[in-house]
């Protein structure tokens, strides 16, 4: 087991009769409401998955389509399902971007003077690389899988203000990047909109 990876807890679950039913067509919208609730306890995991549970999600993905779509199905049922689906698409943004040699420049032109900004310490690592935005993304699935829903919201919108700071000078670095500002302003907004929705303290 290397460092970013964690066992699943015990007694995290799909029922599998839900399963079949919602393959099937079958599941009414109260049955996926709980079995929403079910894979957004695992989905964290990805890889570190028991095969069975595995396979039960890959089941639940390919019926719906694919990730995206999983996500999209995830959305629909508030609580953990939506904070878990709109996580999502911040952690993918973070993902997406942190590799690109201009954010890279940008941040580490940043930590030069605050080497770790609000609420980044213990998340950041110590060095600038093409690897550290998507630490930070690890880091909000971790808090998430541990089930410290709270702190994983508070990291995601300390990432989502970290980029907004750094978003004008990759510009500069690179002038066809897209609007990094307004990307992790929009996912960070649908991340604390779920947040409040279901009742988490900021």
């Amino acid at each position: 087991m290397t460092d970013h990876e964690q066992p699943v807890k015990p007694g995290f679950v799909l029922d599998t009769k839900l399963v079949k039913k919602f393959v099937a067509g079958e599941l009414d919208e109260a049955g996926q409401a709980e079995l929403a609730g079910q894979v957004a306890l695992i989905a964290v995991f990805h890889a570190e998955l028991p095969t069975a549970l595995a396979a039960q999600l890959t089941r639940i993905v390919r019926h719906l389509g694919g990730d995206a779509e999983l996500v999209r199905w995830l959305d629909r049922f508030p609580g953990r399902p939506r904070i878990v689906a709109r996580m999502f698409a911040l952690i993918d943004l973070l993902d997406t971007v942190s590799a690109e040699p201009a954010v890279v420049t940008a941040l580490a032109e940043l930590r030069a003077g605050t080497r770790y900004p609000p609420g980044l310490a213990g998340y950041l690592s110590p060095d600038t690389d093409d690897e550290t935005l998507a630490g930070l993304a690890w880091h909000i699935e971790r808090l998430a899988a541990d089930d410290r829903m709270a702190d994983a919201v508070r990291l995601a919108r300390n990432s989502v203000a970290l980029v907004q700071r750094i978003a004008a000078r990759a510009r500069e670095l690179k002038p066809d990047l897209p609007d990094l500002a307004g990307l992790a302003a929009e996912a960070g907004k649908a991340v604390d909109d779920a947040a409040d929705e279901a009742g988490l303290a900021k």
